[in-house]
């Protein structure tokens, strides 16, 4: 059994392309690696489908996930060897002072600050999950 997104859309790259060091940001270089790479998060953003779920309520008004997705979109381009992911941290400095800078962070505090941005630029009232994502069992 595997989970597949309902929609079609197409990636040019494989996604293997390195993200530039921004001193030492290498705590969340490998949480964007890591979610890049999961295929319902990395379909999701990259077919778009995450532009009817933003949310104009959130204090990021949707910028997170935007450069999420733009992010997201340089390294499965097919353009690039490197990337720097300067405009995402910039996001996320703008929302978590915590962040701001270029000192060693905890992956895992970052993982949860970045998924609650996520929620809340995603979070549409009166939706239910199952209607946001539109994810479905195959064989």
């Amino acid at each position: 059994m595997r989970f597949r997104f309902m929609g079609k859309f197409s990636v040019a790259g494989n996604g293997l392309v390195g993200l530039k060091n921004l001193g030492n940001t290498c705590f969340m270089n490998s949480i964007i690696q890591c979610l890049s790479h999961s295929t319902l998060i990395r379909e999701y953003f990259l077919s778009k489908k995450y532009k009817l779920d933003l949310s104009s309520a959130s204090k990021m008004q949707g910028r997170l996930a935007e450069e999420f997705a733009n992010l997201l979109g340089d390294l499965w381009s097919g353009r690039n060897d490197v990337v720097s992911p300067n405009k995402f941290k910039s996001a996320i400095a703008k929302s978590a002072p915590r962040f701001v800078g270029y000192s060693q962070q905890d992956s895992q505090e970052f993982l949860r600050f970045f998924m609650e941005g996520l929620h809340e630029d995603l979070k549409q009232k009166g939706k239910r999950e199952n209607e946001v994502l539109k994810i479905h069992l195959t064989d």
